[in-house]
């Protein structure tokens, strides 16, 4: 019974192991500089990414009237609202806000790998399926915190390219399901000044309100 719970334990390792292969396979290749940039949809909500790994990272929300801008330059994570003139800078990083709104491959992009997605992995799944009729690999990481459970869904095909990114959680006893549709802009339209983004003089400070 002990090597029946045994060999079930290393099946479970195995997987593990073989959807961090699959997820570290999804970083761009490491350049000097390091840059690289993302556009995906969440829903109705189209988004670019910017990103010099492990060193800064910028979002642009394009959505009309609500285009933001959130940008972590390495020291501080600045929020800039367009249509209202307005800004929040709030010391530190937030990985919270770069998983949430750009999603499990902004995340590997700006890290250059998928440690941080395994932090409170409980259960690791890979299988095989086709998504859109497309051969993929389907890698399904359940997590759950102190506060929340959910599971991260990666569609990955044999080119290595992330077809689909999917969560899944339950908050308050309704289910929530979001899922991004990426693209990948090579070469980057990135320059220094991508990450120097400077607050109008004008601007109001809502962090003073």
């Amino acid at each position: 019974m002990n090597c029946l719970l045994f060999l079930a334990c290393l099946a479970v390792q195995d997987q593990t192991a073989e959807a961090k292969k699959l997820l570290n396979a999804l970083a761009p290749p490491l350049k000097d500089p390091a840059y690289s940039q993302l556009e995906w949809e969440l829903g109705p909500v189209k988004w670019v990414g910017y990103f010099n790994r492990q060193k800064a990272w910028r979002l642009d929300r394009t959505a009309g009237d609500s285009e933001v801008m959130y940008l972590f330059d390495g020291k501080d994570l600045l929020e800039y609202k367009k249509k209202s003139n307005s800004f929040r800078r709030n010391a530190g990083g937030s990985p919270f806000l770069l998983l949430g709104s750009g999603g499990g491959l902004a995340d590997i992009y700006f890290s250059g790998n998928c440690d941080g997605l395994f932090k409170d992995a409980k259960k690791v799944t890979v299988k095989k399926e086709k998504l859109d009729d497309v051969d993929c690999s389907h890698v399904m990481i359940h997590t759950k915190d102190q506060y929340n459970e959910a599971e991260l869904h990666f569609w990955i095909d044999a080119d290595k390219t992330c077809k689909r990114y999917q969560r899944k959680q339950t908050v308050n006893g309704k289910p929530i399901e979001s899922t991004w549709l990426y693209k990948i802009v090579d070469p980057p339209a990135i320059t220094e000044e991508t990450f120097k983004f400077q607050v109008p003089a004008d601007a109001k400070n809502l962090k003073d309100r």
